[in-house]
């Protein structure tokens, strides 16, 4: 462990800045408190870090739109993390299964004097369940209730130099296991065996665990671009793709490459040529104070220009900050539909996600990316180009 090192990943002051700009963004949307269930949003106001969130019912955090201070209700048996990561906010206990979390909501919200007010819940975050929220909106009748994840979790998106450095430590992770990718990969092995020696060499470098399990697809499935590492065992000629985080104090830099086992055919290098011409037209958009949709107008004109339109329904990219499994990304979402404007301490990484299902070829070409003043700058080293091994 490094002399240096301790739990609290932020300051006081931090923290309480992020506070701020919440509860004005409360204010301003008549908002007079919000409840949040997601662990991104608990860990950016309060501090407090435990993947604990997979017992849904087990903890959220109370945010007053007025001075009060931030209520997190816990499980009792989770109060050793609180002691080591909070730094801001007061803790209530309770035991798991003895007493409804929606109940202590409810009563945290009542001692405020809100029970008539308009109450936010991160309802479309990756927590906050169908049942939580109706027993809430059941324990709170007299409340109207609005979606409170897009509004907080958009003071997310532009990250501070604290956050920033933390996100460059994460790159460092993904770098390790991009050249782990690259190395490691061979005939013979599984796509198990290659995933656990990235994962294997970015843990070993000191990476915090990953929001998402590493991505693998090889031969007759490379067309499949989310797909867990398989026991298929690599073969001469195989396609193979991958996409997974290095990770730093919850911070993730994504990272991904694309291979071959031996030459190409000529349909990967057609794929690969379209997809590299459309990611560098894309990322060429990227400017600040411009529209987040342009740059895949542009990434979709330079594919729809090769004739490969038919070859990449995923999106060009998202936004990417703290994170907790089940998602690493943030409220950024690089689509044509997005009129959101690109701002300086934005980072977000962009892909061409290159998938034929009438051949089942497909590969991933692209990385992350922090936007500064001048524009975007790189954050990992994957190669943006379909790199061959020798076998």
């Amino acid at each position: 462990m490094k002399a240096d090192w301790h739990y609290r990943a932020f300051t006081l002051q931090e923290h309480q800045s992020r506070l701020r700009r919440a509860k004005a963004q409360m204010q301003e949307n008549d908002i007079a408190a919000c409840i949040c269930a997601s662990p991104e949003l608990i860990y950016y106001f309060t501090g407090y870090d435990a993947h604990t969130h997979h017992a849904i019912g087990s903890q959220a955090l109370i945010l007053s739109a007025d001075d009060h201070e931030p209520t997190l209700i816990l499980r009792d048996g989770d109060e050793p993390q609180a002691d080591e990561s909070l730094v801001l906010g007061s803790v209530q206990l309770f035991r798991l299964g003895a007493i409804d979390l929606a109940t202590l909501i409810g009563r945290a919200i009542s001692n405020l004097g809100l029970e008539r007010k308009t109450i936010g819940m991160d309802m479309s975050g990756p927590v906050m369940n169908a049942v939580l929220a109706d027993q809430v909106r059941g324990v709170l009748n007299q409340c109207d209730f609005v979606d409170c994840w897009r509004l907080l979790g958009k003071l997310r998106t532009v990250l501070s130099e604290h956050e920033i450095c933390y996100l460059e430590e994460a790159a460092k992770y993904a770098n390790i296991g991009i050249d782990a990718f690259y190395n490691k990969a061979q005939v013979g092995m599984s796509e198990i065996e290659l995933a656990a020696e990235i994962e294997y060499a970015m843990r070993s470098a000191g990476s915090d665990y990953f929001a998402v399990p590493t991505w693998m697809a090889s031969g007759a499935r490379a067309h499949c671009q989310h797909a867990m590492a398989s026991p298929r065992i690599l073969k001469p000629g195989d396609l193979v793709h991958a996409e997974f985080s290095g990770v730093a104090r919850r911070y993730q830099c994504v990272t991904m490459g694309s291979i071959t086992l031996g030459e190409p055919s000529a349909r990967m290098r057609q794929m690969a040529q379209g997809g590299i011409d459309a990611f560098y037209a894309g990322l060429d958009a990227a400017r600040v104070d411009g529209r987040i949709g342009d740059m895949e107008l542009a990434y979709r004109k330079a594919l729809d220009e090769q004739g490969l339109s038919d070859c990449c329904p995923m999106r060009f990219g998202v936004g990417i900050s703290a994170a907790y499994p089940p998602v690493w990304e943030n409220q950024i979402t690089i689509q044509y539909e997005s009129d959101d404007l690109l701002e300086p301490g934005m980072a977000f990484y962009i892909h061409s996600s290159m998938q034929s299902l009438e051949d089942k070829n497909g590969m991933l070409l692209g990385g992350s990316y922090l936007m500064t003043p001048t524009g975007p700058e790189r954050l990992d080293k994957s190669l943006i180009e379909l790199v061959i091994i020798d076998c």
